[in-house]
């Protein structure tokens, strides 16, 4: 049986988090948050922000378990986990919302979607709010997020 990942990144709550609604509606799903080393290295990372996240990542478990589910919590880099977790079952998509980080966060999402597409699995990042990142100009911005939300609101 085929199964989706939900990608927890920096959005760790269960409320309106559109990432997880579609992809619950069609199956079985893998919650799944990457405790990764490259991340917490970053010049911008501090202990103040891991704890804080672990807070929100326990208080995440807890909601998912009242559902019926469960948090998949693994350590390294997220490539390479989901390379780990698509050898032992094949899923069919990997759903995050999209993020606004830094160059090392762009790059990674890049490799992201790099390795599910030459393993033909479906990468999709949902707009968390007005940002749209990656483009190389504004001309269109709001075209392209008015229809990013369209989208969006067709699942619900």
């Amino acid at each position: 049986m085929s199964y989706r990942v939900v990608w927890f990144k920096r959005d760790l709550r269960l409320h309106d988090h559109a990432p997880l609604v579609a992809p619950a509606q069609a199956g079985p799903v893998l919650c799944l948050h990457v405790v990764e080393p490259g991340l917490w290295a970053q010049p911008d990372a501090s202990a103040r922000q891991w704890g804080f996240a672990r807070e929100s990542l326990q208080d995440l478990d807890l909601e998912l378990r009242v559902r019926g589910g469960r948090l998949v919590v693994c350590v390294g880099e997220v490539v390479d986990v989901l390379a780990r977790l698509r050898a032992r079952a094949a899923f069919v998509a990997v759903h995050a919302h999209e993020e606004t980080g830094n160059g090392w966060t762009f790059a990674r999402d890049r490799a992201v979607a790099a390795c599910c597409r030459a393993q033909g699995v479906a990468w999709r990042e949902w707009l968390p709010f007005g940002v749209v990142s990656g483009l190389r100009e504004r001309e269109g911005w709001q075209r392209r997020r008015s229809a990013a939300e369209l989208a969006q609101q067709s699942l619900f």
